[in-house]
This record gives structure tokens, sequence and C-alpha cells, in this order.
């Protein structure tokens, strides 16, 4: 909890700086509309185990000159497996996980920001520099593959002792600095560095229009 109040400050100042000390128009992203296709290169939440690649879109809408607003969601299928042993006898069961993350997130752009303190030549329709806040839920669903419901498989055959899940619901706030380039100008990439939805670091492809 002190980690996301902590985050939620530093956001909050760093917003506050960048509004006050910079008024240029040729940065600002004031109703601009972006949204974007990304994954996470390593995973750092939930149980581990065989992975799909984990997918996450966005839509972001600029509401002031250096701040945006938006949602996400996501998605990634995890494959599991354990042994179950009753009366001496061996099974390995299988299970999967669907995990859903989805909430709100509020971005600082620091282009302006970072071309005018440090005098990089940081051109506003090639470069996004910012900072992210996100707040949201992410869902567990879980299938059995050993059919302990329909008899198949009775209750009193089923050791699960080595039988792992997560909560069906996990709440989740973090904070992640990331660059965005766009050799088209409608069309670019991303990465991203932090405490993500999944991940800590992300990569994928923006659009803006």
């Amino acid at each position: 909890m002190k980690r996301i109040a902590s985050a939620v400050a530093f956001f909050i100042v760093t917003a506050i700086t960048v509004v006050a000390q910079h008024n240029d128009k040729s940065y600002s992203i004031k109703g601009r509309k972006s949204i974007g296709l990304g994954t996470a290169l390593n995973n750092t939440k939930y149980l581990q185990a065989d992975n799909s690649l984990y997918r996450e879109m966005y839509f972001d809408y600029g509401l002031g000159k250096y701040i945006s607003t938006g949602l996400f969601v996501g998605y990634q299928k995890r494959q599991y497996s354990f042994l179950s042993v009753v009366d001496g006898n061996s099974r390995v069961l299988f299970y999967d996980q669907n995990f859903i993350p989805l909430g709100l997130r509020a971005t600082i752009h620091l282009t302006s920001f970072l071309s005018k303190q440090l005098q990089l030549n940081l051109k506003p329709e090639k470069w996004d520099v910012y900072v992210r806040y996100y707040a949201g839920v992410t869902l567990n669903t879980v299938i059995d593959k050993f059919d302990r419901y329909s008899g198949h498989l009775p209750e009193n055959q089923i050791n699960y002792m080595l039988y792992q899940t997560n909560e069906d619901l996990n709440y989740s706030a973090g904070l992640l600095s990331g660059v965005g380039f766009y050799p088209l100008p409608n069309l670019g990439f991303f990465f991203e560095g932090g405490y993500g939805p999944m991940g800590n670091f992300n990569i994928g492809i923006a659009s803006k229009f």
C-alpha cells in the first residue's frame, strides 16, 4: 500500500511540475487519441506455468496539454499440471488459468519538459516520453481438465495438495515509464519499464490520430 501511495504522490508532483513550467502548444496532446497493442517481455505476477503470449490493448485520450487518460485490457492463458497421489495410485492432472487484467491508466507526457531542461532535440511528432500510472483488477478463471464435477474422476480420488491457483479477483496498481517513437506520422512503437499489470518490461506498437 505504501508503494502505491508513493507512486501516486510522485505522479501528481510530476504532473504539477510539467504543467507549471511549460506551455508550448507544439507539444500539447489535448484531444489526441491513441490506440496500441503490446506484450510483456517477462512475467512477474501470479503462479508461473506454461505461459501463452500476453496481449494488452489500450485506448488513450488527451485531456490536457500534457496529460492523457484511458483504458486497457489484457489476456494471457497459462497451463498447469500437478501430481495427485491417492491410495498409492498417482496421476498427473492438468488445468488452465485465463488471466484478464483491465482498468484505467493516466499518463504524464514529459517530452516538452526533457527537451527544454536537457536541451534535447525531441520532436513532438516523433517522440513521446512519459510516466504512466495504472489501477485495475485481474480476473482469473480456472478450467480443470480432469472433470472433477462431471463424475469422471470423483473428488475422493483427487489429492489437491499440489494444486495451486490464485484468487479469482486481484486488485493491482503500478507505475511505468516509457518512450514512444513514431517513424511514421501516425504509427510507431513503444518500450516501457516499471511495475506493469503482468511484467516489468513492455513493448508494442501504437497509433495516434
